[in-house]
This record gives C-alpha cells, sequence and structure tokens, in this order.
C-alpha cells in the first residue's frame, strides 16, 4: 500500500513525464518528425491518466 507522500510523487513524476512529451511532440512538429507525433500524444494521455488515477483514492475490496 502507497503513503500519502509516495502516491503523491507517483503523480508528479507522471505528472512531468507527461509535460517532457509534450515538449517531445512540439520538437517532433518543428522538425519534421510527424510519423511520431500521435505516438507521443498517446503516450502524454497514458501518463495523465496516471497522474489523474493517484489523485483518486483507492478503493477497498
Amino acid at each position: 500500500m502507497s503513503t500519502p507522500r509516495e502516491t503523491s510523487s507517483y503523480k508528479d513524476t507522471a505528472g512531468k513525464m507527461a509535460d517532457a512529451v509534450s515538449y517531445l511532440c512540439r520538437v517532433a512538429a518543428e522538425e519534421g518528425f510527424e510519423c511520431i507525433i500521435l505516438d507521443l500524444l498517446e503516450i502524454r494521455e497514458k501518463l495523465e491518466i496516471i497522474a489523474a488515477e493517484a489523485d483518486e483514492p483507492k478503493k477497498s475490496a
């Protein structure tokens, strides 16, 4: 089970990674690497979902 600090760190890391991928998308567009932009956007979306899920309380089974 994660502690609040671990969850916060996990969320922050996923958010920072999503920001980094956004930057890579801009660079790819500027440099003509259009063939990978959709893949990068998909990765960014997954990272944003991970960051958002880290905010949600875990449900007990």
